[in-house]
């Protein structure tokens, strides 16, 4: 190995703690952000399931009430009576309990436990 000019960089010991406790953190935030992603994908297979079931179906409900027009007589109805109803439909929220990580989770664990340490 040739010889190379080092350069040395003294830090206090407030200095030193306060990077490692950043370090740390930055490490912590990191895992959070990968467990979030590793949650995201199959939340996204599982939506784009959903619409491209919604799609079938309203596909065919379309082609089933066009069939329904052709099939109907035609009714004349007078102005006066013409109103359009809006519909209000409900929403349903599903709650999914995401698979962790046990890894990550021990991981996050320990960080916290020396940040805690450190900052005695």
């Amino acid at each position: 190995m040739k010889s190379e000019n080092l350069i040395h960089v003294k830090l206090e010991y407030k200095e030193a703690r306060q990077s490692k406790k950043d370090v740390l953190s930055l490490e912590m935030t990191l895992l959070k952000i990968l467990r979030t992603i590793k949650e995201y994908h199959p939340l996204r297979l599982e939506e784009l399931r959903i619409k491209l079931r919604l799609y079938r179906k309203i596909k065919e409900l379309i082609t089933d009430m066009g069939k329904l027009q052709i099939t109907l007589p035609k009714l004349k109805i007078p102005e006066i009576l013409k109103e359009e109803e809006g519909l209000e439909g409900s929403k349903i929220k599903e709650i999914k309990t995401g698979r962790y990580d046990r890894s990550l989770e021990a991981q996050l664990r320990e960080i916290q436990d020396k940040l805690n340490k450190l900052q005695m």
